[in-house]
């Protein structure tokens, strides 16, 4: 290989530059194959002397072709060759046109599969209304008053030992308290990123972190998703060529894909972030809600080089309104983090934590917990049946085993968009796949969520939508 990199030509008289000359020259040996994928680049010192010219020519030739994707450098071991060809190399995106579908369509009579909050009726108002009455009868006018940025140390104490019995061993120095999931997303955004960094996200993903992270002046990049995770080569081959600032992804119940990461995928992870000296955000809404008899195991739990941020949000298992979660922050990020939160709001309000605390001292985890999860199970299990009889043979649907919504696969020739506009116009609101992809591109796939549905509504609602199925597929006009 040192042969063929040491003929190239370069015209010291010429108009070029050299280290534009020396560029393209291995561009060219890049492009035709004769430096394969992963292949080492000759040291800089040694460049300089085989062509005669400074070590500065050779750095900006091997910056050039960096820029361009078709070699990426390693801290400590030099410049290799990119390991994918130059028109395979995606380009981060800047911007997107996500948004919550939910948010945007509501039909009071509607059967609205969009809606991904859980009856109000499982609501623990009763234990809740107890613990508000009990904070406010002890402190007084100090419920109300602030607590530290990092949250209130009793509530924090009580969440170690939530996040314990899922694998998760941390103290209460390394608990953040936030007011829901989102706001940890925001919070790590604004410590963390800055203007053109590249962060990785699964594709599909949720739009709520991706818009975060754009509007932080992000760029993203999409890790295709398989049924265990993500697509480890290609998040290999794309760490070799950016440097992210984070990857962020869902280990369980991914929204919007219901995918859940193997044991195999989620060690390889911690391995790469390792490697490449990035950081993991992993964000749990839904690691309550399994259903079958293995209790997930987070990324956090397996993370021994401390390299996951991990958001919890207590809005799906609780109250949506009680705003309130928790993250564990990794030494490193911690400093940042909490300045980045304090800026915010201050704290996270302290009365509904102290309740919050109150709640669960006085009632601990499992009950509740355990009541929501055979509620969901029932529901994930009735809307199962329900699809086999009416989907069958018109559509395909991934089986998460947990959360609340299916990621359902249309039929061949059968656009989401078109289709949810169809369903539409009979009183079946879905979310279209285009939700979750960055580009905001049509999709083949919508998203059913069923907690917040009596049954007999998710029996109609997926009749309906069999029927609208079959006459697309067949071409009639609805």
């Amino acid at each position: 290989m040192a042969d063929t990199i040491f003929h190239i030509k370069l015209n010291k008289e010429g108009q070029a530059p050299l280290y534009q000359q020396l560029a393209d020259g291995l561009a060219k040996l890049i492009s035709e194959g004769s430096l394969p994928p992963d292949s080492k680049l000759p040291p800089i010192r040694k460049m300089a002397e085989k062509y005669g010219v400074n070590n500065v020519t050779v750095v900006a030739a091997y910056k050039h072709l960096e820029s361009k994707q078709m070699v990426y450098s390693r801290k400590g071991s030099g410049t290799f060759v990119s390991p994918l060809p130059v028109e395979a190399i995606p380009e981060p995106v800047a911007k997107g046109n996500l948004h919550s579908f939910e948010a945007s369509i509501s039909f009071e009579k509607a059967i609205n599969f969009a809606n991904t909050s859980l009856p109000h009726e499982l609501f623990p108002v009763d234990a809740f209304k107890k613990a508000f009455n009990e904070v406010l009868e002890k402190e007084k006018g100090g419920a109300f008053r602030y607590t530290d940025s990092m949250g209130y140390q009793p509530l924090r104490q009580q969440l170690c030992c939530y996040l314990e019995d899922y694998g998760i061993k941390t103290g209460v120095d390394s608990v953040q308290i936030i007011s829901g999931a989102q706001q940890g997303i925001d919070v790590i955004s604004k410590a963390m990123i800055q203007f053109g960094d590249v962060v990785f996200v699964e594709s599909p993903t949720f739009y709520g972190a991706a818009g975060a992270f754009l509007s932080r002046g992000a760029k993203l990049i999409e890790i295709p998703m398989e049924s265990d995770g993500m697509k480890m080569a290609v998040l290999e081959d794309y760490l070799k060529l950016y440097r992210p600032r984070f990857i962020y992804m869902m280990a369980y119940f991914q929204t919007p894909t219901g995918i859940s990461y193997s044991m195999e995928k989620k060690r390889r992870l911690l391995e790469l972030a390792e490697r490449y000296d990035t950081y993991i955000i992993e964000e749990d809404d839904f690691y309550d809600f399994y259903y079958a008899k293995e209790k997930p195991v987070p990324l956090k739990a397996l993370d021994y080089k401390n390299r996951v941020i991990y958001i919890k949000s207590f809005s799906k298992i609780l109250m949506p309104g009680l705003r309130m979660g928790l993250m564990v922050l990794p030494k490193k990020v911690h400093q940042g983090v909490m300045e980045a939160k304090y800026t915010t709001d201050i704290s996270t309000s302290g009365f509904i934590q102290k309740a919050m605390e109150q709640y669960l001292r006085e009632n601990g985890w499992d009950r509740h917990a355990k009541a929501m999860r055979r509620f969901g199970g029932e529901k994930y299990h009735r809307t199962l049946s329900f699809a086999k009889k009416y989907l069958s043979g018109r559509a395909t649907y991934f089986l998460p085993k947990g959360g609340v919504s299916l990621w359902i696969n249309l039929p061949e020739g059968v656009g989401a968009e078109s289709f949810c506009s169809r369903m539409l116009e009979k009183n079946v609101i879905l979310t279209p796949g285009s939700q979750f992809e960055i580009s905001g591109k049509d999709s083949s796939h919508v998203r059913l969520s069923f907690c917040g549905l009596d049954d007999d509504k998710i029996e109609v609602g997926l009749k309906r939508m069999g029927e609208t199925m079959e006459k697309m597929m067949a071409g009639e006009d609805l």
